[in-house]
């Protein structure tokens, strides 16, 4: 029988030396006095540079389905070494219409110039991933949970994926913008997120484009960058119920993942 850990003891409800790994439990969400369940959501970076008391750690959650929403190519360099017993694992179709590292030579190759791409290509992400944020909501509304949603770095991807969790749990701007920007803290991100584009021929062109001011841009976890994926969904589908719906996040599945995922501040399923 798999251990189970009392994972939200840890303050931070980090597994500090995962990358960007957390629990989102106790999060608090606006839908009648009530906040997320400890142990149903993880999210994280890449589970390939893992050690053995990393992967007794994992085995300890419960885990039964990993959403990995890298590209085929970063599974390949970075494979996950952690499975679990009776784990299931998720993988998506790329949906960018460009690469970051791509949309960066269109670009300033300076801090302000990073920040309007950061800002431009999160305000693409809910148009251009909407099939995978809509396909894992709906699967965890299922029952696939708890899981682990994760990319690379655990920043971008993850991080819009678990914003728009959030916000169908009930959560307000400023608990979603929270979340987002604790990826900051996350030690070794920054390498984690070159890798995570720096692949290809187009390796040069980037590291050669972007100075390290520039980059660290990037890779931080601003605010404005999850807004503006936020604004996008406003300004582009009239708000975030209406977004939902398009992407088959239905009221039903809205229903059962409040059902599932939210307790009352005494810690009892709504």
């Amino acid at each position: 029988m798999m251990r189970q850990i009392d994972f939200h003891k840890n303050s931070n409800n980090a597994l500090p030396d995962i990358l960007n790994f957390r629990d989102i439990g106790g999060i608090i969400s606006d839908e009648e006095n009530s906040c997320l369940r400890h142990g149903r959501v993880f999210r994280s970076g890449r589970l390939s540079d893992l050690v053995e008391n990393d992967l007794r750690l994992l085995d300890g959650l419960g885990v039964t389905s990993i959403f990995d929403l890298r590209a085929r190519r970063e599974r390949e360099a970075d494979r996950t070494i952690w499975r679990g017993g009776g784990v299931e694992t998720h993988v998506f179709r790329p949906g960018h219409k460009r690469r970051l590292v791509d949309m960066a030579q269109d670009y300033p190759a300076t801090p302000a110039g990073a920040e309007a791409l950061m800002r431009d290509f999160y305000a693409e992400l809910p148009r251009t991933m909407a099939h995978v944020f809509g396909e894992l909501l709906v699967r965890i509304s299922q029952g696939a949970f708890p899981c682990i949603i994760h990319c690379s770095a655990g920043k971008d991807r993850t991080g819009m994926a678990v914003a728009l969790l959030l916000a169908a749990l009930g959560c307000g701007r400023e608990a979603i913008v929270a979340d987002y920007v604790a990826s900051a803290h996350a030690r070794r991100i920054e390498g984690a997120m070159v890798r995570s584009v720096v692949r290809d021929e187009s390796v040069a062109r980037f590291r050669a484009r972007y100075p390290a001011d520039a980059l660290a841009v990037m890779t931080d976890a601003r605010p404005d960058f999850i807004l503006s994926a936020l604004d996008a969904i406003d300004g582009d589908w009239g708000g975030m119920a209406p977004y939902l719906d398009g992407i088959g996040v239905t009221a039903p599945v809205v229903a059962r993942l409040r059902a599932d995922l939210l307790e009352n501040m005494e810690g009892q399923r709504l």
